[in-house]
This record gives structure tokens, sequence and C-alpha cells, in this order.
């Protein structure tokens, strides 16, 4: 864990009572979740995307508005409302928090845990997004589940390779799916509201039953893409206009029961699929169309589903959390723009997860049966290779099970970016103190800035007295602001920033940066406007997630009549505001061309729209005049 503490005492007595009277509670700074709301084009439709059993563990970050926010946006411009589902806030504390319900016999059907589903909870919504949930459900949950598709709902189950145990607690989200671990361990007959987990040795379990289908454990590699696309007027017309789909280390499935299942993607006789890597078997077991399809639907009642073995096609590179066990950036696919995409595919499925159809299975010539899968099981898939054990040992106070051991800005911590801090990474440290930290290492730090690096790419920051530096390799979003090469200005002023240690130019450096300010009021930020008010430059450099008051000029639509453009009073830095219906009559430059030039505060949320750093759930709009 990477918990930093100032050491000096003074200045730690001084944060210690700052922290008690201006902190929000633990958990709150990540709060509210997104949502994300179509325009005029609103086709009445709700998807939700799930991230209360997982999704964001290791690598993954499988939310709206991180590395599944092209999938998302892609899904609002298609008229689409879509929410991230957390669960159910039993306590009304306004969060959502996780309470080990399953290795702790004194939690254990306590009730306490909030991480749950329930069919009331995502009753309203049209299609349930599942992607890589990496904790076994409930049978309560998986009942909620089922009562969901049997009111003519959607379920798109996003799953990837076998053992992609991603935070390290025996479980990956073809096991989760399936409803049985891979082991056949007594460990996992946990009883209770659980039941009997253990691998029951045939192509069984709660998918297979409810949706004729189980994903594999196998782990294959083929980056050129899965080419035996089923013909469209087999498959419900969802192939249209969809190749090869990449796969980056991912699973296939297994038909157990073509009358309600049915695969859509497979691989063909041209491709040469190979094991992953880090597959624990052979990864393999048949290869062509016998390994079973790639991507699947069914039909099963008055609902229905989607599986994808991946999630390599559909996530994008603009990860928001940190990863819990060690609080370092992620890395993610961009799998949405690949000439390997899944993104038209993804797409298809959402218009028919939410279309209600009447027809209950695949058994007709308009709604052709499936092929079911020649050897459902493998032997290989009989038990596990790790012994129940998971692909590496959770380390430095890191328990998979208990979130307040995650690290800071992991989805689930306690500390984040969005908290009432103003941003960084656990307790702000000095420059030397952060000398100290071995790269690799999630810091905050305060310094003063003292001149230009390599041209515009970064700066130098020291401590008061000039006793140590550092350097701090800007991104792209920061140059124009926070270059002294490009804002001489900056010089002499107090900077906060937080980042990863690392080396730059053979000296250390903070680089990765996630979130970057001037803390002695020498920048644009909070001169005019509401208290509180901050710079576009600090809307633009603030986490996804953010509740803020920005204060810009406006410098033309975007989209119109949907969004405009906010730019910096001091800076070429600019954000898009995405304008509610109540809205665009009186602050949309295309119906209202006199609002360019105008200097406006806006409260909202920072977000992306069309990819560009936004502000969205806009509350409150004012045209202001006390800014020079």
């Amino acid at each position: 864990m990477n918990r930093h503490v100032l050491t000096t005492p003074a200045v730690t007595a001084l944060l210690t009572a700052l922290c008690a009277s201006v902190n929000a509670a633990p958990y709150d700074w990540n709060y509210p979740a997104p949502i994300k709301s179509p325009g005029a084009n609103d086709n009445g439709k709700v998807v939700l995307f799930d991230v209360s059993h997982g999704g964001t563990e290791g690598n993954a970050d499988w939310v709206i508005d991180g590395a599944f926010s092209d999938f998302a946006d892609d899904l609002v411009s298609a008229g689409y409302t879509v929410q991230e589902y957390r669960g159910v806030d039993k306590n009304s504390d306004g969060v959502i928090q996780f309470v080990d319900d399953y290795t702790n016999p004194t939690t254990a059907n306590s009730n306490a845990n909030e991480a749950v589903i329930t069919y009331s909870a995502i009753s309203h919504a049209d299609v349930l997004v599942l992607a890589e949930s990496n904790r076994p459900f409930t049978q309560s949950e998986l009942q909620a589940l089922e009562d969901f598709v049997a009111a003519g709902k959607g379920i798109f189950f996003v799953a990837d390779h076998y053992n992609a145990d991603r935070n390290l607690n025996t479980w990956d989200s073809t096991e989760v799916f399936n409803g049985y671990n891979r082991s056949t361990l007594s460990q996992f007959n946990v009883g209770g509201s659980y039941g009997d987990l253990r691998n029951p040795g045939t192509a069984s379990g709660w998918l297979a039953q409810e949706f004729g289908i189980r994903f594999r454990f196998n782990a294959i590699d083929w980056h050129s893409g899965a080419s035996g696309i089923e013909p469209a007027s087999q498959v419900e017309g969802l192939t249209t206009g969809v190749g090869p789909v990449l796969m980056a280390g991912g699973a296939t499935l297994a038909i157990t029961d073509p009358n309600k299942a049915k695969g859509l993607v497979y691989f063909s006789t041209s491709d040469s699929p190979s094991r992953w890597t880090h597959a624990v078997d052979s990864g393999l077991y048949f290869g062509g169309t016998a390994e079973g399809p790639y991507v699947a639907i069914a039909k099963s009642g008055p609902g229905k589903a989607a599986f994808i073995g991946d999630s390599s096609p559909i996530e994008d590179a603009s990860p928001k959390y940190k990863r819990q066990d060690n609080g370092n950036t992620k890395s993610t696919y961009p799998g949405w723009t690949d000439a390997g995409n899944a993104a038209q595919l993804s797409i298809n499925l959402i218009d028919w997860l939410a279309t209600p159809e009447s027809y209950t299975q695949f058994n007709s010539s308009a709604h052709p049966a499936g092929t079911a899968t020649p050897t459902p099981m493998a032997s290989e898939e009989l038990d596990d290779p790790d012994n129940g054990q998971p692909w590496n040992t959770p380390s430095g106070g890191y328990n998979p099970w208990d979130a307040s051991t995650f690290d800071y800005g992991a989805y689930g911590a306690p500390d984040g970016p969005g908290g009432s801090t103003g941003g960084g990474t656990g307790d702000t440290l000095s420059v030397s103190e952060a000398l100290a930290e071995p790269t690799g290492t999630t810091v905050t730090v305060e310094g003063v800035i003292t001149q230009a690096i390599n041209g515009e790419y970064a700066l130098e920051i020291e401590d008061s007295a000039g006793s140590a530096t550092l350097y701090v390799k800007l991104d792209s979003q920061y140059r124009n602001d926070f270059s002294p090469q490009n804002n001489p200005a900056v010089i002499g002023a107090t900077l906060q920033v937080s980042g990863e240690r690392d080396v730059y130019m053979g000296e250390p450096s903070i680089e990765y940066v996630t979130d970057m300010q001037l803390v002695d009021g020498s920048s644009g930020g909070g001169s005019c406007g509401s208290s509180g008010a901050v710079s576009v430059s600090d809307a633009y450099a603030s986490s996804q997630g953010t509740p803020l008051t920005v204060v810009g000029e406006v410098i033309g639509g975007v989209n119109d009549p949907y969004a405009l453009e906010l730019g910096d009073l001091n800076s070429s830095t600019s954000v898009y505001v995405k304008l509610e219906s109540d809205q665009r009559a009186e602050y949309s430059p295309a119906n209202n061309p006199a609002m360019v030039g105008q200097t406006l505060e806006v409260d909202g949320v920072r977000d992306l729209y069309m990819n560009h750093p936004s502000l969205e759930s806009v509350s409150a709009l004012t045209v202001i005049s006390n800014c020079p």
C-alpha cells in the first residue's frame, strides 16, 4: 500500500485538524455514480453497466466514464441513457460499500453487503452489462438476474480468458458467470447464501441451465480477428456490418442447448488462433468451430442474453481508476478503435437486447436454432491447475475482500482524487519526501516551479528551501498552462502534482500525471465567479466524475445545438459543456450567437463528450461579469 505520512509533527497536526473539518467522509470521493443522457434523440431506454461485482480490478476499468467510455458514448449517441450500477444503499448514507459476506464468517449472511444486485434496483433498465465480474453471485442475485430476463430484459455478459483473476480472489469472470469455480476443492462449497460453487464436472451450472451456454476455461490469442462470421439471416441480423473480431487473451463459449443459444462469431478454417502466453493449460482445446463461439446470443423465455469472451475489442485507452492492489496507473487496450473492434457488433447486440420480442426460443424458420458444441466441457476443464489458488499472492497489505485496503484512487477505495482534498494521491509530500519514494509509487507532491526542462515537455520543482528538485513530465493537456516555456508566469508558483515516481532524462521525476494545480492563486482558477470556482484548465486536469464549478469564455458551439465550448480566460485550454434540453435555447451558440465571447460559470460533473474533456449533468449556467 502506498500510504504516505508527513514527518514534520507540526505539519501533520495541522493537516489532521484541517482534514477533520473539511474532508469528505470515507468513500464519498467517488460519488455520485455517473449517468450519461442522450439529447433530442432519446429512445427512452436505459443501459446499466454493473460494477457491484467487479469490472475495475487490476487493469480492468470497465466503467462508462473510464475505459468503456467510448462504448457508453456511442450508446448515448444512439439514444440510450447510460448509467453505472453500484448496488443498494441499505443504510442510506449516500455510498455503496462492499462488506465481505463470502470469506468472513462474522458478516456472512448478515445482509450488510451493499454491493449487491436486486431485481428492484435494476428493474428500471432495459439492458444490464456485466463486464468481467470478479466476485461470485449469491443465489438471490442469480434469481434477480433470472427475474430481469423473465421480464423481457437483456443481459450482456463480457468475460475474459480463464485466470483473469484481476483482484486475486480465486475467481475470474468465466467462473462467476458459469456459476461455479473451476476447482473441485471443498472450500468452494461455501454454503449459506452462496451454496455449492464447486466445479460440477459436467457442462452444467447456472449459465448453462438458464441460457444453454457456458464460458470455456481456455485462453486464446488471435489478434487478426475471429473471422467465422455467421450469416445475418441466421443470427437475428446481428452480424450486419460486422468484420473479424480480435481476441487478445480471451475465451470462447460452448453451446449446450441450441434451442436457447447460438453462435455469431467463430474461428474459421483460415484463422490461426494460438494459446495465450500465460495460459494455465493448453489454452486452445480443439480449434475451429469445435472450440465454440467467441460471440453468442441466447433466448430463454421473454428475455435475451449476449456473450463475448474478451473485453479487448470493446475497451478503450482511457482508464479512470487506479489499481486496487498498488495504486498504479492502469494499461488498457484501444480495442474500440482497433481494426478488429467489436463496436458495431456491440451496438447491434444492445439494440437487440433492448427490444422485447414474443418468441421464447430459437426453434423456427424465422429464428433458427444454433449448433451444439461437440464437446461442451473438455477434460482439461474438469479441475483447476492452480489448485484453487489465485494466479498471484496478494501483497503489501492488499486484501481483495476488504475495500479499506484498496489503494488511493482505486474504485471502492476509501480515498481518491474526487474528494474535498481537491485531488492528489494520498498525503501531500514535499519534494525531498517524494525523492525517497521508489519508482512506480503513486504520490502527490508539492513544490515550487523553477524552470522549464526539455522545452515545453517538462518542468522542475523544488522544495521551498531549494534543498531538493524533481522533474515533472507534462502531458500535452498541461503544456499550455504549466510549462514555463509557454507560460513564464508559473515560475515561482507552488505546484501540487499527482502522478507516478519515475526517471526523466536521467533525473528523478513525476510522470503519468493525473492531477496538477497551482495552489498559491497565481493561475486564473478561482479568481472570478463564485467562491470555489475553478478555471477551465483546472477542470480539464480534474478526474472524471468530479463535481465542479467552472468559469470560462464561450468560444463556440459543439455538435449543434447540444453543447458549447468553454475556453480558459488565460490559456488555450478548453472543455465542452453538454447542455440539457432546457438550457439549449438560451446558452447554445447555435441558437443564441450572442453567447460567444460571454464569460460563463457552469456547475457540472467532469466527463467526456465526443472524446473531449467536458462538463455534463449541468445543474446551473450563469453569465457573469466580475472577471477581467
